[in-house]
């Protein structure tokens, strides 16, 4: 006889599976165009670099700071760029953490059932939120296909991107519109959910970067203007593109056993809207230049509602919240000043430049949509960059070093957001020249950041939610009411469990090409 927690688990397990089916027809349409790769690259079109809201002297200012486009160099620009992401998770062994010796740590099996068929010693009911035996996802059961720990990471891709800019003065130079692009060729657009917890167990039982990997896919574009208010003074405000995917996925089952009976519908919108940004210049002096700009948040969000129906009559609904490519409320300044040259701080010379940026890391939402908070919130961020500049006979070139903190507390919590501190460094170098009557820039540009290496060991204390989750109680007992071999203490699938490090490089480099009216 089929007992009722049986049927009850399989109708669950029916109704995940049906959940992921409509998350997936509701994220397969959508793009979106945060901005987390404009700020890893920084300026690939002109001069700007890392300290792009201080130097960009072509499209690419209609992002990090409109108001320089009231100086930037009217034309069109196009360029190829290249971002290699080698990034790694390594997860500690639990063969040499005392807590798992002899298997003590992982989830149990008892006569080839799992935690869906334990119950408390003492009321009889059934353990709440029932997870898999660590052995099925390391070789997998029955049906269910093997996931070991850290074999589906993610960190090691290759992109490649289209840049398209453009500067238009309207005006005679009092208003310059600009446009800024770097779209991904390939994959247009990718976004990834996972669970930074013990839940990943269920898809690809491993930790990944937190603040790269698909951030780095979405369609970036600005686009926006900068007015000349006086010979000393420029401001600018420009917009980001963020996209809203609403749909409902409505689904009929006939027969639980047969998921090829399904009849799934779908209502699909995606809603545009714009996240905007301002900017200010101030010239104090023919050699010195002082900025400030102010980035909204940015986001892509997708929200899934699902409906299905039982041949039993039996309906349920449910809606899920996705967010992609956070990117939280930034506040920048900073200034530039020429060393040598003509008295107008134009002309061949040395010039030096530096940025600092505050960044409200601590409203951050992951990709399920939930606010890291509690013991481990993440914290507000103060980053920082400087470079030099050298310009002599149409020949420019630029070196720029940044420091990004990261706003990620060690995850020695249940918690597995992998992130560390970031040292960046970009070079370039542009020659402008002249050619069937027009005048040109063509440039090359190098990125290296170096994401430095950050070890962390859980903590453990079964008492404390913000832990590692104990996922077998103490009182687990079988269907015979014998007790779960290892049920004293921590059990559990958390593939960050007893610790893992992350770390690596990310490099790019590119060419580009700008006709200048």
């Amino acid at each position: 006889m089929i007992q009722i927690g049986t049927v009850r688990n399989m109708m669950q397990s029916r109704a995940r599976t049906l959940i992921a089916a409509s998350v997936t027809v509701a994220m397969a349409p959508a793009s979106a165009a945060a901005s987390p790769l404009f700020e890893l690259v920084g300026d690939p079109s002109g001069a700007g670099g890392l300290t792009a809201r201080v130097n960009a002297d072509g499209p690419a200012a209609a992002y990090f700071n409109p108001a320089l486009l009231a100086d930037a160099a009217d034309g069109f620009a196009l360029g190829v760029f290249i971002v290699g992401q080698r990034l790694g998770v390594i997860v500690d062994g639990r063969s040499g953490s005392p807590l798992c010796a002899a298997g003590a740590c992982d989830v149990p099996s008892v006569d080839d059932r799992g935690p869906e068929s334990f119950r408390h010693e003492m009321s009889g009911e059934a353990i709440s939120d029932p997870t898999l035996p660590t052995s099925w996802l390391q070789n997998g059961h029955d049906t269910l296909t093997p996931r070991p720990r850290q074999a589906g990471g993610t960190g090691r891709q290759t992109r490649a991107y289209q840049t398209v800019g453009l500067v238009a003065p309207i005006f005679k130079k009092r208003v310059v519109l600009g446009l800024f692009a770097m779209i991904p060729l390939g994959e247009f657009t990718t976004a990834k959910a996972f669970y930074n917890d013990e839940r990943e167990q269920y898809f690809s039982n491993s930790v990944h970067p937190e603040m790269y990997g698909d951030r780095l896919t979405a369609t970036s574009l600005a686009f926006g203007g900068g007015i000349r208010l006086r010979e000393d003074l420029a401001v600018g405000g420009t917009f980001t593109l963020s996209l809203a995917n609403q749909a409902s996925a409505p689904v009929y089952v006939s027969n639980l056993n047969n998921l090829d009976t399904v009849l799934l519908d779908s209502d699909i919108a995606v809603k545009a809207s714009v996240s905007p940004h301002v900017g200010v210049v101030w010239t104090p002096a023919a050699r010195a230049k002082v900025v400030a700009t102010v980035h909204s948040p940015q986001a892509f969000r997708i929200a899934t509602g699902f409906n299905y129906t039982l041949a039993t009559g039996s309906e349920q609904s449910t809606t899920l919240h996705f967010t992609h490519s956070y990117m939280p409320l930034t506040v920048a300044t900073g200034g530039s000043y020429r060393f040598t040259g003509d008295g107008d701080g134009d002309g061949d010379g040395w010039s030096a430049t530096a940025v600092t940026s505050y960044a409200r890391w601590s409203q951050y939402r992951d990709r399920h949509d939930v606010n890291p908070g509690g013991a481990y919130g993440w914290s507000d961020t103060l980053s920082g960059a400087a470079g030099v500049r050298y310009t002599r006979d149409g020949l420019a070139a630029r070196l720029d070093l940044a420091f990004v903190p990261t706003p990620v507390p060690p995850q020695t919590g249940r918690s597995n957001y992998a992130d560390s501190d970031r040292l960046g460094a970009a070079g370039g170098v542009e020659k402008k020249f002249s050619l069937w009557g027009s005048n040109f820039r063509a440039g090359f540009d190098l990125i290296a950041h170096r994401v430095f290496r950050n070890h962390v060991t859980k903590f453990v204390d079964v008492s404390n939610p913000e832990l590692v989750l104990d996922e077998v109680p103490d009182d687990a007992v079988d269907v015979l009411g014998t007790a779960v071999p290892n049920r004293i203490g921590l059990q559990t699938n958390n593939p960050g469990f007893p610790g893992f490090a992350f770390g690596g490089w990310i490099l790019g480099g590119g060419a580009r090409l700008a006709i200048e009216y």
